[in-house]
């Protein structure tokens, strides 16, 4: 078994890895559905984006924090870099300012939050690494 078929076996949410083809096919097949061609993409997106992370995480496993940290900050954002270059393309200037701000606010007051609340449930004095 291939290592796709047996990440795809063990994580569930990577068979949406069939919206991929379908968006192409859509958009080739009917290219004036905006709503069918969005829907499509969403969710085509999700398990490209988990795949991603699963390769940053590989790679920063093998490379050490410093070199870790840089590919996955930077690797980390590669779908709202995806969107922003084709908002920009489209002429859309709010939906890339939107999506930028969304990012910032999701990666450092949600994502921050939600790590020093789980990680307050299970230990109740935290150290993190400079």
């Amino acid at each position: 078994m291939g290592p796709l078929l047996h990440e795809i076996r063990h994580n569930p949410m990577l068979w949406l890895l069939a919206f991929v083809p379908a968006v192409f096919a859509a958009a080739w097949i009917a290219p004036q559905a905006h709503t069918l061609l969005f829907v499509l993409s969403v969710l085509a997106i999700v398990p490209l984006a988990t795949l991603l992370s699963h390769a940053t995480e590989s790679v920063a496993a093998r490379t050490g924090d410093a070199a870790g940290g840089l590919l996955n900050a930077t690797l980390g954002n590669l779908t709202e870099l995806v969107i922003a270059l084709t908002a920009l393309r489209a002429g859309e200037f709010m939906l890339v300012k939107a999506s930028i701000a969304g990012a910032i606010v999701a990666n450092t007051l949600f994502m921050l939050g939600a790590s020093f609340l789980l990680g307050g449930l299970k230990h109740h004095v935290q150290e993190y690494n400079k």
